[in-house]
């Protein structure tokens, strides 16, 4: 659970060296679907629209997806697959609460983990 304009971070251990890792948007708002955010070594989607609130941090064999500044709309289902869709698979749920349009909320600083 996350507050609008807080900070989310989604972590994604391997255990491969070079591993090509995605992430992937698979539910929002009771629909499921498909949308893919970040292609490994390809970096992220071109069709992504929101690429300048996210970020995936390459530290350590882990692959951690950053959304900054979450809003309502960020609410959804996040997967994380190792070696191409090939390995290990992480599942995280987001839900952000607060208002649609509370874009300068003051906890703009806070990190909140998942």
């Amino acid at each position: 659970m996350a507050k609008v304009g807080q900070t989310v971070k989604f972590p994604c251990p391997t255990k491969l060296i070079h591993a090509d890792v995605d992430w992937v948007r698979v539910a929002a708002h009771g629909r499921p679907y498909e949308k893919y955010i970040y292609h490994g070594n390809m970096g992220f989607d071109p069709h992504w629209r929101d690429r300048a609130r996210f970020t995936v941090l390459d530290k350590n064999q882990s692959y951690t997806l950053v959304i900054q500044n979450v809003t309502v709309n960020d609410s959804a289902y996040y997967r994380c697959v190792d070696d191409s869709g090939l390995g290990k698979r992480y599942f995280y749920g987001l839900t952000v609460q607060g208002d649609y349009n509370n874009n300068n909320n003051n906890n703009n600083n806070n990190t909140a983990f998942i």
